[in-house]
């Protein structure tokens, strides 16, 4: 897996589906990681928090 240490990302749709598979795996990797969504906030709000309990800062 590619080292992401130190970088921010931005998934559009990273509250489910693909956009949240991908949030995750960015966070996996090292990455800090901003996701974008359109409805649906609690769901962006669960990722966030998966994301923190990854170890990384989210938004």
């Amino acid at each position: 897996m590619i080292a992401l240490a130190g970088r921010t990302a931005l998934v559009t749709g990273g509250n489910r589906g693909i956009g949240r598979a991908v949030a995750l795996l960015l966070a996996r990797a090292g990455a800090d990681v901003a996701i974008t969504f359109r409805s649906r906030a609690g769901e962006a709000d669960a990722v966030v928090g998966e994301i923190e309990r990854i170890g990384r800062r989210a938004i």
